[in-house]
Parts: C-alpha cells; sequence; structure tokens
C-alpha cells in the first residue's frame, strides 16, 4: 500500500520538581521570624517575595526554581501510544493497521515494516516523501514516522474511502469519474516529478479515496529521490503489469515510466482489463516490451488517444514526459485552477466504512512485543535521517 524539520510533541506528563526544603510548611504559632535587613524593612511584603523569586532564579548556585507542568499528551514518536484496530491492507514491503493516538478521537493508517539493514534507504526514502507529502493535497499525507529496535513505522491520514481497485471490484468506472480520480493522480505526480520523485508503483491498489471521494497517491515504498529532468537511474521494480518496457529492458529510465502505469491505470479503470495481459511471466514481458497495447475499441475516441500517447514505447515521446497532459483533449471538461486552488466536488462520495473496521485487534502484532523497546540514538540497530513529526498534525 493506501494515497516531513523535526519538531518534538510535549512527552507524558511529568512531576513538579519542588525546591529542596520546600516540602516542610511553617506553622503560624511556632514560625520563626525572618530576619530582614533595614533595607528590605522598607519594602512592602510583595515586593519583597518578587525580589526573593528573582534571585533564587538568578542564582545557579542555590536551589532551581519549580519547574512548569508538562503537557499529558501522549507521545506520538512512541507504539505505546497507539490503540490499534484491524488490518487495513498488507503486501511484501509491509503492514498497514487502523489506530489512532489514545488521546485523540481522529483515526491514522499505522504503517509498520520489519527493518532489515539492505532495506535502510528505502525506508528513509519512504520517510522523507511522506515528510514533504504534506505539500500536495493529491498525496496521502504523512504526519510522523519513529522506529523501535526492529521496525519502522509510519503514521499516516486514513483514507476511509479504500482504494479504486476496491472501485473495480463493482466494474469499470464511468468516464466523469475517470476524468476526475486521473486529474487528480495528474497534479499529485507532476508535484513528486518537480521534487525529483519517481513514484514506481503507480496501480489502482495504490490510489486511495478519502471520505469526500477525492484521489490521493500512497505508498512510496518503492519511490526514488533526486531524479530530476535529465536525470536517470537503473534497476527493476515495480508491479509487473504496471511496469513500463524501458524498465524491463534494464534500460536508464526517468520519471516518464510513472506516465506508462498511469496509462496502465486509466484503462484497466476504463475496461477493467489491463491493455497487456499473459499467465505467464515472462510471455507477459515480452508482450511489454515489444507489443502494441490492446485497448478496447468500444472506449471513446478521446480516451483511446489519451491511451496511446501514455504507452508510446519511445519514453522521449510518451504524454506526460512531453507536452502538456493537461490540455488533452479528455481533460476538457476539467478545471485545472479549480481543482488545484478550490478542489473540485468528487463525482462520487464514498459509503462510511464499516464499524467493525473500528473494533480493537485482537491478534498478534510484532512491533508490540516486549522485546520492541523504544530505538535511541546509541542503538545500532537505529536508521539514521528516518524519524520525523509534522508540528501541524497535533494542533
Amino acid at each position: 500500500m493506501k494515497r516531513n524539520r523535526r519538531n518534538s510533541d510535549p512527552g507524558p506528563s511529568q512531576k513538579k520538581r519542588r525546591r529542596p526544603g520546600s516540602e516542610k510548611k511553617e506553622d503560624g504559632k511556632t514560625k520563626k521570624k525572618r530576619v530582614r535587613s533595614l533595607e528590605e524593612q522598607h519594602v512592602p511584603d510583595e515586593s519583597c517575595r518578587e525580589e526573593k523569586r528573582r534571585r533564587e532564579k538568578n542564582d545557579e548556585g542555590d536551589a532551581k526554581t519549580v519547574t512548569p507542568a508538562q503537557s499529558s499528551r501522549l507521545d506520538p514518536l512512541s507504539v505505546s501510544s497507539y490503540d490499534i484496530f484491524s488490518m487495513l491492507g498488507t503486501g511484501g514491503y509491509g503492514k498497514v493497521m487502523l489506530a489512532k493516538l489514545k488521546d485523540r478521537k481522529t483515526h491514522v493508517a499505522l504503517k509498520y515494516i520489519r527493518k532489515t539493514e539492505s532495506e535502510y534507504d528505502s525506508i528513509v526514502t519512504e520517510a522523507q516523501v511522506l515528510k514533504i507529502s504534506r505539500d500536495c493535497q493529491f498525496l496521502c499525507q504523512g504526519y510522523a514516522a519513529f522506529q523501535t529496535q526492529r521496525h519502522a513505522l509510519y503514521v499516516m491520514e486514513y483514507l476511509s474511502g479504500g482504494s479504486l481497485e476496491d472501485e473495480l471490484d463493482n466494474g469499470w468506472l464511468e468516464r466523469e469519474r475517470i476524468q476526475f480520480y486521473s486529474a487528480e493522480m495528474i497534479c499529485g505526480l507532476q508535484f513528486l516529478h518537480s521534487k525529483g520523485i519517481i513514484h514506481r508503483d503507480i496501480k489502482p491498489l495504490n490510489i486511495l479515496l478519502d471520505r469526500k471521494g477525492h484521489a490521493k497517491i500512497s505508498d512510496f515504498g518503492l519511490a526514488v529521490q533526486n531524479v530530476f529532468k535529465h536525470d536517470t537511474i537503473t534497476g527493476r521494480v515495480g508491479t509487473l503489469s504496471y511496469v513500463a518496457p524501458e524498465i524491463l529492458q534494464d534500460l536508464p529510465y526517468n520519471a516518464a515510466v510513472d506516465w506508462w502505469s498511469l496509462g496502465i491505470t486509466i484503462c484497466n479503470l476504463a475496461s477493467g482489463e489491463t491493455p497487456f495481459y499473459n499467465d505467464d511471466r515472462e510471455r507477459l514481458i515480452e508482450s511489454i516490451t515489444l507489443d502494441e497495447p490492446e485497448i478496447p475499441e468500444w472506449l471513446d475516441d478521446d480516451l483511446i488517444d489519451l491511451l496511446e500517447k501514455l504507452l508510446r514505447k519511445n519514453p522521449r515521446r510518451r504524454l506526460g514526459a512531453q507536452g502538456d497532459i493537461r490540455c488533452h483533449q479528455f481533460y476538457e471538461s476539467i478545471d485545472w485552477v479549480v481543482l488545484e486552488e478550490q478542489g473540485a466536488e468528487p463525482p462520487l462520495q464514498p459509503s462510511e466504512p464499516s464499524e467493525k473496521l473500528f473494533k480493537p485487534y485482537e491478534g498478534k502484532l510484532s512491533f508490540l512485543g516486549s522485546q520492541e523497546d523504544e530505538a535511541t540514538s546509541g542503538d545500532n540497530k537505529i536508521v539514521s535521517g528516518f524519524s520525523f513529526l509534522h508540528s501541524s498534525w497535533l494542533e
């Protein structure tokens, strides 16, 4: 799966520390009269007390002043601060649970991954992409990331509308919905690419809907950073049916691979099928790299034209990487300014999630074990540069 500046949040409540000797109260009857200097005898009692407080504050050699009471808010970077509910999703790279801070009402998605040294780079990248996701409404929002000795955990917004793959369970989607969802995906992809980020796993499962019906790109576990317009990288990653041919041919590639995946996704949403299909893995790879896409003829002409341009084998000629996809005739009805600045009205509002999701989780979770002490800076298993907390989350 489902579509940050570290500011420390106040920790658990602490008892006030008293100045030495402050535990004993003076008895009104036996109190020994304090001897004042001649100068002090001419100062009113309140002024005297104020002067005393100032002296105590400035005198480092004497007892410290009382520490202000700390906030009782739970630590959002500690797994023990969360109530865990149902499992929202699972995959090869981790699991996602429905959760919430124990002193909050808002639910979140809590993703956890077992830490292995070979995956440290991707673990950090996912956290860093989530950290900047707060700057784009078309991405799943990341609130925090923290770690235990064995696990990396990400706290994200809970998108209760499910994924576009869930929507496909009821058949292919109407034209208006495809236009709207893919337009929001385009905004999200263009933001990522402007930051030098390639998603590399765009597919219906990773496009989530919020409670109002807005589409958001999620799951940045395969993302890569610092790949700008003229840069290229190599490496086979992604979900085979949605992977661009240049990746399968082990050629250098760039952000154009995301536009290919978008084309496969749109075709799937519009027809219920992908334009390349074969049960045999090797034959599927051969088809993606050599064959022309099989686009249903009964689709609208402008949609067929959009898909043909997104699914060009040559990444330099692929729409999105070449030309302005927003100007394509398929999106003629989209007001991009309204979509980005005000938030257009979604064509369909998802149904409310089942109450069963909000029942406490009764199974065993590896990241809640007694051996899962919080990772500290001295821990040799800590992943450097991983943890963050968005200050605006808990405001």
